[in-house]
């Protein structure tokens, strides 16, 4: 066979989904698009308010969540919210936002949870300032001065100390404040504790998560089953109908959860919530608020 030939090999594979109708699909994609209006009118409906702390940074990370919800919908084939000439059927138009759903949900459940006191709060924010510290110095440490070089260095030493000097962090065992001090980490908790913490199945979480990574990146999984005017061509096929209709159901399910734990923050909020009702501006003209829909005409 000649060298430069694409094959399929090797013959494993994971496993696909079940097979997925059109009628499946447009469920799926309808459940998803009912969350994310729901997310968006939440949102919008918490507003300016006095709040804790760690409500406070939970609502940050809840528009990111927002953000990527509705990059998920604008993307996913025969969505409501985008009008196109010609759809594109490939899993990776969709992989990297939810998958961002997926970790977006731990970070929130994350910030948002009651800490015992100042301590844990206080080393909880640090330690997620020093992990952004140490990203921004190895994003920019290439094009940045030798002086910006020296003042991302100076932050997260100061950062370290602040967090040797916090006694809930002097709390925790050797081992982990060693880990947690070399500023890779964004959580005190590993994402197995945090999963346990949601009560979410590890194994599905890790299988659906390695499974979108193949396709946020260019990778083998990604390109070995390609078939013309099929799998991987972005045209409609069986296969990629199936696995968008998966990011979109663990979408939904990721998002909905989200919004419960903002709605437990911001209870007020809950009156939001009205399914593919839900009123919300910008966006969709169903869903555009009437005295605004009427400013816009």
């Amino acid at each position: 066979m000649d060298e430069g030939t694409v094959t399929n090999e090797p013959e494993t594979d994971v496993p696909s989904p079940l097979p997925t109708t059109r009628e499946e699909y447009r469920a799926a994609l309808k459940a998803f698009d009912a969350c994310v209006c729901e997310a968006l009118a939440v949102g919008q409906a918490i507003g300016q308010q006095v709040a804790a702390p760690h409500h406070g940074y939970g609502t940050h990370v809840f528009t990111r969540i927002c953000a990527n919800a509705v990059a998920l919908v604008r993307a996913a084939p025969k969505s409501r919210w985008v009008r196109s000439d010609a759809d594109f059927w490939d899993l990776t138009a969709v992989a990297g936002h939810a998958r961002s759903l997926m970790e977006g949900l731990l970070l929130l459940h994350y910030v948002l949870k009651t800490p015992t006191d100042q301590d844990e709060w206080s080393a909880r924010i640090n330690l997620m300032h020093l992990n952004d510290c140490c990203r921004r110095s190895k994003i920019l440490g290439a094009t940045s001065s030798e002086a910006q070089v020296k003042e991302f260095a100076d932050v997260a030493e100061g950062l370290r100390d602040r967090l040797r000097g916090n006694a809930y962090f002097q709390g925790l065992d050797h081992r982990v404040r060693e880990r947690l001090l070399k500023g890779d980490a964004l959580t005190i908790p590993t994402r197995n504790e945090l999963l346990d913490e949601l009560e979410i199945d590890k194994e599905p979480f890790h299988m659906v998560w390695n499974l979108l990574s193949q396709y946020a990146h260019v990778l083998p999984m990604s390109f070995y089953r390609i078939e013309a005017n099929g799998r991987g061509s972005g045209l409609e096929n069986d296969t990629d109908r199936s696995y968008i209709r998966l990011a979109l159901e663990v979408g939904a399910t990721y998002v909905a959860t989200a919004v419960d734990l903002i709605v437990e923050a911001f209870p007020d909020a809950a009156e939001a919530r009205k399914g593919l009702d839900s009123k919300f501006s910008p966006g969709p003209a169903r869903n555009v608020p009437r005295e605004r829909h009427r400013r816009r005409s």
